[in-house]
């Protein structure tokens, strides 16, 4: 007759685990029974073994069944080695809740983890009674899984332990089986075991090679690398790292930061800065420490770069932005004009180009604008950062939203594999330009204005909110106050872009600069050509509603088309010329202003509309009291009231805005032409 045992669990989970390994073991020797408690009770057990899966279950089972058996065994358990793999691919150090259907099953789990060399991690024993575990993410189970707190977002199954080796052996003495028995049921369990270790050491082996590759690549980076634990012990460290603070060893791994820090504001900063990076001089090689904390595995990583090392890179970068087109092109030197007007305008710009503040810049079509936004980035203090420019009217809302902002993969139909940087990104530490401000929609002036007011951005389709550090400079032909008034355009985005304001004279008002601008178009194009008196005063008579790029374009027509080596006024072109030059033909003169009938009113509406512009251009407005101050100044003293009534009359004509308190009065694109207007007349007027 077969020997036979019994074998007793809790679950049916661990009733099949059990008996399968027992099987796979015993079965030519001895026929195996299982029954799990949570199958259903039996009143009685009998056999020559009953072979319980835990102390637990036995006491459990005493209470509701008698047992008759000639040996009653309470089996050891020990790590399914199937499983293995799961535990040794957690990382070094993480904190574990190892959770078990009872305490002491749970430590004893613990201590055969230790027994098997998987002592990589820290290992909690749950207990039922205990309801949180602070700073644990993960629970590992040997097929308990549901008792794991519902809070832990990880739970990883190392499946049901399995019989040791001492608890087979302790059957197989008791039955009496032969030596050869023995032997071959001992080799059967073996083979499992040597399996366990040959996993283990293939692990152990795995990860030296990957750390001994993660060593040669960071010992190949020329900045110093440095990565700290929570415990404040070294995880890596270069070559770099080993030179720069000459230490003797090779092999710091595992010790703790001030054996090779020793120098106390450097680990300060290491281990608790605040900041991104900071500024160190280290046996005076001047350094840069950029420090990354992880929040995931507490873990500080610390670079290394050298000052001069920065300085390549930046220029690097620069010549990449150049290739990229990333770049301002133009300088004041390219500007052309000797007017009084322009070069008031060239050297307030050259002023507000070191200001670090945003600047509209408001003039008609074709005047420049674009070319001033390249020499003001030239001469600020980021010139040698990023340069862009966009003209906003030439995009929909969805499209210039992306082209600013950037998006995400997957964002929308069509979009870029991996997403797309927005051109703040790209002109992080630079100027970009905004051109045809006026036409942005409300939803992207909304965006626009966190830009301004918290220097960050937030891709379309993305959660993560990218820090920027750039400088907006704005453009605009359109009478901002007028759509302000309709509502078509914020007015707090508005006084965000107008803290700093310059103002591009349109050619009528600057007309003495014609023939300069005429000679630097025929030389621009290569032609050995000369433009006769009687052209030349033609061109200056025309208002050039179109401006400067209205005058380029009617050069290059004359250049087209004339004969031989003079551009005459036959070369004019028959639409710009003969249709429009009733209203375009006008007396240099005269003007769409009505100039006052005493020079005592020019001169006093000079004095105010040049005070409210000088305030203006330095980012103020100007009051009542101190445009009374600045034409006592002037010899022409008005008095605060006299201001008033003025001021009043140059607001319902549209000179200037009026606002309350400390808003103040401004003046418009209209005030402008008519200051300079007044100042191109009153000599006439005087004589």
């Amino acid at each position: 007759m077969k020997n036979s045992l019994t074998l007793i669990t809790g679950s049916s989970k661990t009733r099949q685990a059990l008996s399968n390994q027992l099987t796979q073991l015993l079965e030519e020797y001895i026929t195996i029974n299982s029954y799990a408690i949570d199958e259903g009770e039996h009143k009685a057990f009998k056999d020559e073994i009953i072979l319980f899966s835990s102390e637990a279950v036995k006491v459990d089972t005493e209470k509701f069944a008698q047992l008759s058996a000639k040996q009653i065994i309470v089996g050891k358990r020990t790590l399914n080695h199937e499983n293995v793999d799961k535990l040794l691919r957690i990382e070094e150090g993480t904190k574990v809740l190892v959770v078990n259907d009872d305490f002491h099953s749970t430590v004893e789990l613990i201590q055969s983890l230790y027994q098997l060399g998987i002592n990589h991690l820290e290992y909690v024993p749950f207990k039922s009674d205990q309801l949180y575990y602070p700073d644990i993410n993960l629970s590992v189970s040997p097929g308990e899984t549901h008792l794991s707190p519902s809070y832990i977002k990880h739970v990883l199954d190392i499946g049901v332990r399995l019989f040791d080796i001492s608890t087979i052996l302790h059957i197989v003495e008791y039955f009496h089986f032969n030596d050869n028995i023995a032997t071959l049921i001992s080799e059967k369990y073996l083979r499992n075991i040597i399996e366990l270790h040959r996993e283990l050491f293939n692990a152990e082996q795995s990860v030296k090679k990957v750390n001994r590759h993660i060593q040669s690549v960071v010992n190949t980076v020329d900045d110093g690398i440095l990565a700290i634990d929570g415990y404040k012990r070294i995880t890596v460290l270069n070559d770099r790292i080993i030179k720069l603070f000459k230490l003797t060893k090779s092999n710091y791994e595992g010790k703790y930061i001030d054996e090779i820090i020793k120098e106390q504001n450097i680990r300060d900063f290491i281990l608790n800065g605040k900041d991104e990076s900071k500024f160190f001089s280290i046996d005076n090689i001047d350094i840069v420490i950029y420090r990354t904390y992880s929040h995931e595995d507490d873990r500080v990583v610390a670079t290394f770069k050298s000052v001069n090392q920065a300085f390549e890179i930046e220029k690097t970068a620069q010549r990449e932005f150049r290739k990229q087109g990333f770049y301002a092109r133009y300088d004041f030197a390219d500007i052309i004009g000797e007017s009084d007007t322009i070069l008031e305008c060239k050297r307030i710009a050259t002023k507000l180009a070191k200001a670090e503040h945003p600047i509209l810049i408001q003039g008609e079509t074709g005047t420049g604008k674009e070319l001033f936004a390249h020499a003001i980035h030239k001469q600020s203090n980021r010139k040698n950062g990023p340069f862009l420019a966009i003209n906003c009217s030439a995009f929909t809302e969805s499209l210039l939203e992306s082209e600013l902002f950037g998006y995400e993969d997957g964002t929308f139909t069509g979009a870029k594999k991996g997403g797309k940087q927005g051109l703040f990104e790209i002109a992080d530490g630079g100027t970009i330009f905004l051109d045809e401000i006026g036409d942005i929609s409300l939803n992207v002036q909304s965006h626009l204005l966190r830009v301004l007011q918290e220097q960050e951005i937030r891709r379309i389709g993305g959660r993560k909110i990218i820090p920027i550090n750039v400088r907006i400079i704005a453009a605009t032909n359109k009478d901002i106050h007028h759509k302000i008034s309709d509502g078509s355009f914020r007015s707090d985005l508005y006084y965000r872009l107008n803290v700093l304001n310059l103002i591009i004279p349109p050619l009528r008002l600057r007309r003495t600069d014609i023939p300069l601008l005429v000679q630097h178009f025929i030389s621009k194009s290569g032609k050995g050509v000369s433009i006769k008196e009687e052209a030349l005063n033609e061109l200056m008579g025309l208002n050039w509603l179109g401006n400067i790029r209205e005058l380029k374009s009617v050069i290059d027509y004359m250049l087209t088309v004339c004969e031989g080596n003079t551009i005459s006024q036959n070369d004019f072109p028959h639409y710009n010329y003969t249709e429009n030059s009733e209203h375009q033909k006008t007396d240099p003169n005269q003007n769409q202003f009505e100039l006052p009938t005493s020079v005592l009113e020019i001169e006093e509406s000079v004095t105010i509309l040049e005070t409210i512009k000088k305030c203006n251009d330095l980012g103020k407005a100007a009051s009542r009291d101190l445009i009374s101050s600045s034409s006592e100044e002037k010899g022409r003293y008005l008095s605060p009231q006299q201001i008033r009534l003025r001021l009043e009359i140059m607001g319902n004509k549209g000179f200037i805005t009026k606002g309350r308190g400390r808003a103040g009065t401004k003046i418009t694109t209209i005030g402008i032409d008519y200051l300079y207007f007044l100042k191109a007349n009153i000599k006439n007027k005087l004589l």
